[in-house]
């Protein structure tokens, strides 16, 4: 495990592995695969399962590949978003999955690497994409008129002071180059007691807003439910309000239609202890349910 925390550092794994309801003769997906933590343990403690991972991230993909090596036969990879989990399930004549698995959010590998130009801690790009084949973040920030740009802020940051930041970001985004520049920008736009609670919150909304991360899960959720066995179970680990907005009221919905059942009546949180391990893990929140049998 070790060699794991190299690149991101899972969260929940225990809960995961129970929640899921591993079965050796069951195929299971992990859509958002990062680093293969959860990946890794649910393959250990399975002898024949089959098991789907998919990332937008090559670099993800890259070290997934190298953790998971001894399991190829069982396990397959792939580099794609998971909004086209039909297209990777066909491929692999695979009509319906046992389980699947949504960790939302970046990685600690992604955050940590300088170049990826995620952090407002460290000088890089502005890049903040997961894909390569994605717009980076400077050129949205170009290409953006300004109410967009405050919008962005107001409804995925939830920051105080979004407006005057949104302009200024504006006013100044045909010279900005790297994190630092961005980071500048913002402390000169509001009070530095305002910094230390919305520095992060301004970064994660704009990395939200360069992946398309809310759209792309209001879909990848319904693509994944159709694809779900009845009984199967779908595990959604959110770490933003508006992720969780969206996975709650996509379970509500199902739930009044009497298509699912919700395992946990409230959100899974993980235990202090874990949290002094892995600081990051505290605004961790996991949501289950199990798709109803057809009569």
């Amino acid at each position: 495990m070790a060699r794991q925390q190299v690149f991101h550092q899972p969260v929940l794994v225990d809960e995961i592995v129970t929640w899921i309801n591993l079965r050796d003769d069951g195929v299971y997906c992990d859509c958002t695969v990062g680093g293969a933590g959860h990946l890794l343990v649910m393959l250990k403690r399975t002898r024949t399962a089959r098991f789907v991972g998919i990332d937008c991230d090559p670099e993800a993909i890259a070290y997934s590949r190298q953790v998971t090596a001894d399991y190829r036969k069982r396990c397959f990879l792939f580099e794609n978003n998971f909004i086209n989990l039909d297209l990777i399930l066909d491929g692999l004549k695979v009509h319906r999955v046992d389980g699947l698995l949504f960790d939302l959010g970046v990685s600690y590998h992604q955050l940590t690497t300088s170049a990826r130009g995620f952090s407002f801690e460290r000088k890089g790009d502005l890049l903040m994409r997961m894909s390569p084949n994605s717009l980076t973040l400077g050129e949205r920030l170009r290409r953006a008129q300004k109410e967009e740009i405050v919008r962005i802020l107001r409804e995925y940051g939830d920051v105080r002071n979004y407006r005057k930041i949104g302009h200024r970001i504006f006013e100044m985004r045909r010279t900005l180059n790297t994190t630092l520049e961005l980071r500048k920008v913002i402390e000169d736009s509001v009070p530095r007691r305002f910094l230390k609670k919305n520095l992060h919150k301004i970064f994660q909304a704009l990395r939200i807003w360069t992946n398309d991360e809310l759209v792309n899960l209001g879909q990848g959720l319904l693509v994944a439910y159709r694809r779900l066995k009845d009984g199967g179970r779908m595990l959604v680990i959110s770490y933003h309000s508006g992720e969780d907005r969206i996975v709650k009221y996509f379970f509500r919905g199902l739930k009044k239609q009497g298509q699912i059942q919700l395992l946990n009546k409230r959100v899974i949180k993980p235990h202090e202890d874990e949290i002094s391990r892995n600081p990051r893990a505290r605004s961790a929140k996991l949501r289950v349910i199990e798709k109803c049998v057809c009569s």
